[in-house]
């Protein structure tokens, strides 16, 4: 009995590991159309050149990926996308690797950055965690967000000849009396008093889908710290062991565009699609 007992035991903690393994894997793994990929490949784009630089949000492995879908979308059209999103990053982490986008050779560069500049100010906690795991010279603050911003548009315009958006930030949650709520609305303005002195396209996304939230009544999760990953880890099981598609998860856990606060679902990441591809548009004429 006890034999049994073990074994059974042995199964459980082994399927469990798998099954963390398998959704940490799926959750981090890097695009396939990465930076590193495309400099890699020994086939060169003939066509545009298209790099969306961004954190997890663009990385679209915990976030509906947007990227992917702009790239079905123009694929009769000889438009090579490449994800330069990766997780966890700020706009410090960004501009410490422009060198192998800029080897991309891109026509095109679209820049949505800063959600979590946003989360690494909600509280002291937060800076200390990114300021160690993202190896930052200092504590994350809007003065330093703004000169890293400036600094990554100066470098694309300087070394590339890449027409350049940057995008305005999704919400952090989705309740409007919440602090990173607040914080992202002043954070995109900044973005686009930088676009313009810049003299670079600014897409409006904080704006689109602020106003929809606006309009309705949605979670009010006041207290989310910004730091508690519990709802993101529930969303990645949902999404690749249970297979439930990111907008099913983000009505189950009573959002419109975010999935956990932070993250994208289908709706959302089509806002993104919409202003990135009428970015192309108007830039292609």
């Amino acid at each position: 009995m006890i034999k049994k007992l073990m074994f059974s035991m042995v199964i459980l903690f082994l399927l469990l590991g798998s099954i963390f393994f398998y959704g940490h894997r799926s959750a981090t793994k890097y695009p396939d159309n990465s930076p590193k990929a495309f400099l890699e490949s020994e086939s060169s784009a003939d066509g545009k050149v298209v790099v969306c630089i961004g954190d997890s949000i663009t990385h679209g492995r915990v976030s509906f990926n947007y990227v992917d879908e702009l790239s079905a979308m123009y694929r009769s059209k000889n438009y090579s996308f490449i994800n330069a999103g990766i997780n966890t990053e700020l706009a410090y982490n960004v501009r410490q690797r422009l060198d192998e986008i800029i080897r991309c050779n891109p026509d095109f560069i679209t820049i949505l950055i800063g959600t979590n500049d946003v989360l690494a100010t909600l509280n002291e906690k937060n800076a200390a965690r990114f300021a160690k795991v993202m190896n930052l010279p200092v504590t994350p603050d809007k003065k330093g967000y703004t000169e890293n911003l400036i600094e990554i548009i100066n470098r694309l315009k300087q070394e590339t000849h890449a027409k350049i958006a940057v995008l305005s930030l999704p919400p952090v949650t989705e309740a409007k009396a919440h602090a990173g709520y607040q914080r992202a609305i002043e954070y995109s303005a900044a973005i686009k008093n930088i676009a313009r002195q810049k003299n670079v396209t600014y897409l409006a996304l904080n704006e689109s889908m602020v106003e929809s939230i606006q309009k309705g009544t949605p979670k009010e999760n006041a207290n989310y710290k910004g730091g508690e990953n519990t709802v993101m880890y529930q969303a990645i099981f949902s999404h690749y062991i249970l297979r439930k598609s990111w907008d099913n998860i983000a009505d189950d856990n009573g959002f419109l565009f975010l999935t956990d606060n932070i993250h994208l679902n289908k709706r959302g990441a089509g806002i993104v699609v919409q202003l990135i591809n009428g970015f192309l548009e108007n830039e292609s004429l």
